[in-house]
């Protein structure tokens, strides 16, 4: 198998181009076949490379989830940076529907982002050490909401946005709900939030 070119220069950027191949071929075989079926072996023939060249990056299968754990987790916060950089004048409504509406996938790429994440959700639960980068995530990301909720709101009260709008993007990926809908239910909630 031929492995896939790089479109970066120079050593540095070659190494971290593999690195990212590496893990985007952990991606595919989590979001096809779960956790389970990342080996060595398979992430390698994913990515079209040798095993040895994926040890040499990871050394180990639980590497290379953990390395892809933390690049699903960099990706959705990407998502997040860039919907807000598109309005610099964002108030905290619209920061907090960016954010929310973020968790509610609108198109394939987005689904495929969410399957993966939350497979790698269900991997964390087992692993101290994940579970508490877990935690510390959502930890962070309540925190963050609670701030830019109108004040008197508690941070139960950015909680309950987290868990509505993640398991609304869940009802999305499996075809119980369409984007639109939950999107709208998300900022319904908020309105309600910030115009009593």
């Amino acid at each position: 198998m031929t492995e896939r070119p790089s479109t970066a220069r120079g050593p540095g950027a070659a190494h971290d181009q593999r690195q990212r191949d590496i893990i985007e071929a952990v991606f595919d075989i989590v979001d096809g076949q779960g956790t389970d079926q990342v080996t060595i072996r398979n992430v390698a023939k994913a990515a079209g490379i040798s095993p040895g060249r994926v040890q040499y990056y990871f050394p180990t299968k639980d590497a290379l989830l953990s390395a892809a754990f933390a690049a699903v987790n960099d990706l959705g916060a990407e998502n997040v940076r860039r919907r807000l950089a598109a309005d610099a004048e964002a108030g905290p409504e619209a920061i907090l529907a960016a954010v929310l509406t973020e968790l509610v996938p609108a198109d394939d790429a987005a689904r495929r982002h969410m399957r993966i994440a939350n497979a790698f959700e269900v991997y964390a639960l087992n692993r101290p050490e994940l579970t508490e980068r877990l935690r510390d995530s959502y930890g962070s990301l309540a925190a963050f909401l609670a701030s830019l909720l109108p004040a008197g709101a508690a941070e139960d009260t950015a909680k309950e946005l987290i868990a509505l709008a993640s398991g609304l993007g869940w009802m999305v990926v499996v075809g119980t709900h369409t984007p639109e809908a939950a999107r709208r239910t998300v900022t319904v909630r908020l309105r309600q939030l910030f115009v009593p």
